[in-house]
């Protein structure tokens, strides 16, 4: 994960990428500490990451951050 941040980084692209994490041993705070925008773990449904992805774009539309 925080491979694919750095070279995000590197490229310049960072700021223009959504970067989510999934798997059975991620957790939201691990994948966010490698610089993920969020990570998703068991039990997570494809809802959860669609409606995450979604008010990430929205959020980026209105100019905010985070």
């Amino acid at each position: 994960m925080r491979r694919l941040h750095d070279l995000a980084v590197e490229r310049g692209i960072r700021d223009g990428l959504i970067l989510i994490a999934g798997g059975t041993q991620v957790n939201d705070a691990m994948a966010v500490e490698c610089g993920m925008d969020a990570g998703f773990g068991r039990g997570t449904k494809g809802k959860h990451v669609a409606s995450f992805i979604v008010g990430k774009m929205m959020d980026r539309e209105r100019g905010q951050t985070g």
